[in-house]
C-alpha cells in the first residue's frame, strides 16, 4: 500500500472531483468500473495529475495537468479538451463537464461536475453557485 494513502484520499475526497469526472467519462467509454483510487495513484505517476505528497495543504494538490491524456490513459484513443463559456450546447459525442463557482465573503469556491454525475452528494457550490465555464471532451482518433 502506498505510504500517505489515507491523506491522499482525503486531499481526493477535497479537491478531485475534475479527475473524477474524467475517471467517469472513461468508465462509461469503456463500459467498465475502474480502481479510482489505482487511476488516481498512475495519473499522478505520470504527471496528468499534479499532487505534492509532502504537503497536502499545497492549493494545487489534484490540478489536473493533462486532462486529455488522462482520459486517454483509461479511456483509450486520442482526446482533446476545450474551455467554452456556460452557454456552450454539446455536439453530439462530445462529453461536457461544467465548472461550477460559488462566491462567498472573501472566497470563491470551485467545482466540476458532470451535468448528469457529481462526485459529492448535496454540492454547496452547485446549490448556491453557477456554472461559469464548461470542458469539452471530444475523441480525436
Amino acid at each position: 500500500m502506498k505510504e500517505g494513502i489515507q491523506t491522499l484520499l482525503g486531499e481526493a475526497g477535497e479537491a478531485a472531483c475534475y479527475a473524477l469526472d474524467i475517471l467517469e467519462i472513461a468508465e462509461r467509454e469503456r463500459g467498465l468500473k475502474l480502481n479510482i483510487i489505482e487511476c488516481l495513484c498512475q495519473g499522478i505517476d505520470r504527471g496528468y495529475i499534479y499532487y505534492n505528497g509532502e504537503d497536502p495543504n499545497d492549493n494545487d494538490n489534484f490540478f489536473v495537468e493533462d486532462p486529455a491524456a488522462l482520459l486517454a490513459m483509461f479511456a483509450g484513443g486520442r482526446w482533446a479538451v476545450e474551455k467554452a463559456g456556460p452557454d456552450y450546447v454539446p455536439a453530439r459525442g462530445e462529453y461536457v463537464v461544467d465548472r461550477w463557482e460559488r462566491v462567498r465573503t472573501g472566497a470563491v469556491i470551485g467545482h466540476f461536475r458532470l451535468p448528469d454525475w457529481d462526485s459529492l452528494h448535496n454540492s454547496m457550490t452547485v446549490r448556491y453557485g453557477k456554472i461559469v465555464s464548461k470542458r469539452i471532451f471530444r475523441r480525436t482518433g
